[in-house]
């Protein structure tokens, strides 16, 4: 059966509404109010920010894919490179991020082996810090160690047996699984009190942030607010009634200056001190009382 095929007449209110769709909103709109939702701060229990972090009111346009905090419970928490942490501080002035990992927060047996690794175009290592190789289910005990210096795990049901730590970001080797975290050197020593390395592991460690600072302090200074440009994925400068994509809100007529790239994704950070070097090369010894 031929259906009959109708050919209308575009009438004037037609090509109003084509018209309308391809039409867009002026950029000074959308970015006012990113200015408006980038001015607010994330505030969860004492931890406070803003750029370069975002999540809980701050948009993904706020700040570095990376740095996204969420708020439970009143605790401030973030993940990074498939490892959740809990954030104990966050220093803006020196860059400075102190957070601990959620799951040795409760003891030394994570439920999954994952080392702490950072991006280090976004990351940077904190004097004073170095890492830390948790072992798990060797087969024998290392002929180095004592049998006094062992711990065992029981992990999803599965006892791993003859467990030891060892100095610097190192691989289970034989043993059946391995998780290296910083650990601050001023509470480490060559015979590790377990009590003393579990609260250690809760006080947590510092990484600093790289981002260009001073850019957005002159971004401040024009009476805009940081964030990332979600096209460009560069620094940038909301403000009230101009398009975003300066690095400050210049006036009208005026050439905005170019703004720095957001850094790429990368490896895990070296964590090391000249101070620790004399423990870098053998097991450290565990002591339980």
């Amino acid at each position: 059966m031929n259906f009959p095929v109708f050919w209308l007449s575009p009438s004037p209110s037609v090509f109003v509404i084509v018209l309308l769709l391809f039409v867009q909103v002026p950029s000074s709109v959308s970015n006012s109010a990113l200015f408006a939702d980038c001015s607010n701060k994330f505030v969860c229990g004492n931890v406070s920010a803003d750029f370069p972090f975002w999540g809980t009111g701050r948009p993904p346009a706020c700040g570095i894919p990376e740095l996204e905090l969420k708020c439970e419970d009143n605790i401030a928490k973030m993940n990074i490179d498939q490892v959740a942490y809990r954030v104990l501080d966050i220093n803006q002035d020196d860059r400075i991020l102190r957070i601990a990992r959620e799951d040795y927060l409760v003891g030394l047996c994570p439920p999954q082996f994952v080392n702490s690794t950072f991006n280090p175009k976004v990351f940077e290592s904190v004097e004073g810090y170095t890492n830390l190789t948790f072992i798990y289910g060797c087969m024998a005990a290392p002929t180095a160690m004592s049998v006094p210096g062992l711990f065992t795990c029981k992990i999803n049901a599965v006892n791993y047996q003859s467990g030891y730590i060892q100095a610097g970001a190192t691989g289970p080797g034989d043993c059946n699984g391995s998780v290296f975290v910083p650990i601050s050197i001023t509470e480490l020593s060559p015979v590790v009190i377990m009590p003393d390395l579990e609260q250690s592991l809760k006080e947590g460690f510092e990484v600093r942030w790289k981002v260009d600072g001073e850019a957005c302090r002159e971004c401040n200074s024009s009476s805009g607010v940081c964030g990332i440009d979600s096209v460009t994925n560069q620094t940038t400068c909301y403000c009230p009634n101009q398009s975003s994509g300066s690095r400050t809100c210049a006036l009208p007529g005026s050439t905005p200056n170019a703004d720095p790239a957001i850094p790429a994704p990368g490896m895990y950070l070296n964590f090391s001190s000249n101070q620790f070097m004399k423990y870098s090369s053998h097991r450290l010894m565990l002591h339980t009382p």
